[in-house]
């Protein structure tokens, strides 16, 4: 055989098997994993929650993979990543947006990619996106206005800490509060509102200072635990007895509730919310139809129901 001829010949068998894998007949043993890309928007103790539950449902499914990413409070971080996770050839994308606004046009950036899209815990202006698993935000903010009214009356005077400016939660928690008790009863006055950015340091940071600036203070209320753990330490080591609400029922504040410190606090079912949006997103990818919206309630934690949320929690881990 002269030399042109061997070359030929060894190029066909190289290419042997290129052909068979190309014609499905050299695959691995097994089912392709549907692959899913999850964006979180920070790390507060409620979301690492969500992503923790999200990983223990890809975990329990044998066809899913998940891979998750982190935002850090940071919107442009949030667009390259999802980005990123679009070039590494992902099957689906759960977003959990940042900025209500911001984060819009990622949404078509994902569905011109022509992949399904769920938003978990918020949600964008956007709504190309395929389904939202997550909780009305506006109930948390009409139960903490509620137990105002109830438990203090119909005038007062309150202090607000925001979290993220621009958050789905940030935008929502304050129409609940507003909507239910500061337009129906004037003599509610703010006497001042900040955002503390989620996060348990600011809300300390933040209470102190209102502290010193007002004589009198009749409640607190913060858009998250972390915020509302803060000020409540400022509250405490100022020697006062104002009440402080918060929102998510981390165990901190669930125990905090038990000891009769937190005032109140909103259950936000993370391990629904987290599992949920895998297996929709999973399903998705199968071709299986979904609502829009896939609601899981806001429920009053107090300290007459307190045990039971802290023993759903323990059951959890």
């Amino acid at each position: 055989m002269n030399t042109k001829k061997r070359m030929v010949f060894l190029l066909a068998i190289l290419m042997v098997p290129a052909i068979l894998f190309a014609g499905g007949q050299s695959e691995p043993v097994g089912k392709k994993k549907i692959v899913i890309g999850l964006s979180m928007s920070a790390h507060t103790q409620f979301l690492t929650n969500v992503s923790t539950a999200a990983q223990r449902q890809a975990d329990r499914m044998d066809d899913v993979q998940l891979i998750v990413v982190n935002a850090n409070n940071d919107v442009l971080k949030q667009i390259n990543d999802v980005e990123t996770l679009l070039v590494q050839g992902v099957d689906a994308i759960i977003l959990n947006p940042l900025d209500k606004v911001g984060l819009g046009g990622i949404v078509d950036t994902v569905k011109k990619a022509g992949i399904p899209m769920v938003q978990v815990n918020t949600y964008t202006t956007n709504d190309a996106y395929d389904v939202y698993v997550g909780s009305n935000e506006e109930a948390a903010g009409e139960i903490q206005g509620k137990w105002a009214l109830e438990n203090i009356g119909e005038k007062g005077n309150i202090v607000i800490l925001y979290g993220v400016m621009g958050h789905s939660g940030q935008l929502g928690r304050f129409a609940g509060l507003k909507s239910e008790l500061l337009d129906k009863y004037p003599g509610w006055k703010i006497l001042a509102d900040q955002t503390g950015d989620w996060k348990r340091d600011e809300g300390l940071r933040i209470t102190e200072d209102w502290i010193q600036r007002f004589k009198k203070i009749d409640v607190i209320a913060a858009q998250n635990d972390e915020m509302a753990m803060g000020a409540l330490q400022a509250v405490r080591e100022a020697g006062l007895n104002i009440p402080v609400l918060g929102v998510d029922a981390t165990p901190d504040a669930i125990n905090s509730v038990l000891k009769g410190e937190l005032a109140l606090t909103v259950f936000q079912d993370y391990e629904g919310q987290g599992s949920q949006s895998v297996k929709i997103a999973a399903g998705l990818v199968k071709g299986e139809k979904y609502d829009k919206l896939a609601i899981i309630p806001y429920v009053e934690v107090n300290q007459g129901n307190a045990e039971e949320f802290k023993d759903k929690l323990s059951s959890w881990k």
